[in-house]
């Protein structure tokens, strides 16, 4: 069984570790703006968005904290949002909202080719004992 100590992390995972942690950054930043908005006519709606985006931040950053200690966990998680962020970002297109749908599909399509990448599933994936008897 390979040892955790001697797997090596590569390039993509590393790349794609980091893009997550910065989608952490922006939902981090965007929770601690929305309570910063938050009106008394629509209070618990901001501070449910508010709570949610924290709490995503919180998911996005534990996610690429596992890519990068090569926990086979996080690459689910991972996928899931970028699958998730490709459809958010798509109807960000059009008038002034255009840079933004450019850069969620962007950064959601290269984490997931980079976290797909056979490398970092060879890295992720430890072989069990049991794949030595077959």
């Amino acid at each position: 069984m390979a040892d955790l100590e001697t797997r090596t992390r590569p390039p993509q995972l590393t790349a794609a570790a980091a893009l997550v942690g910065l989608e952490a950054l922006v939902a981090l930043a965007f929770g601690i703006a929305e309570i910063g908005q938050v009106r008394l006519f629509r209070a618990v709606v901001g501070v449910g968005v508010a709570f949610f985006m924290v709490g995503f931040a919180v998911l996005l950053g534990a996610a690429a904290r596992g890519l990068l200690r090569l926990s086979r966990w996080a690459r689910g998680p991972v996928v899931a949002v970028q699958l998730i962020m490709l459809p958010v970002g798509w109807s960000f297109r059009g008038g002034q909202t255009t840079e933004v749908a450019v850069a969620m599909v962007v950064v959601a399509l290269v984490t997931l080719v980079l976290v797909l990448h056979p490398r970092s599933t060879a890295a992720l994936v430890v072989p069990s004992e049991t794949d030595d008897d077959a």
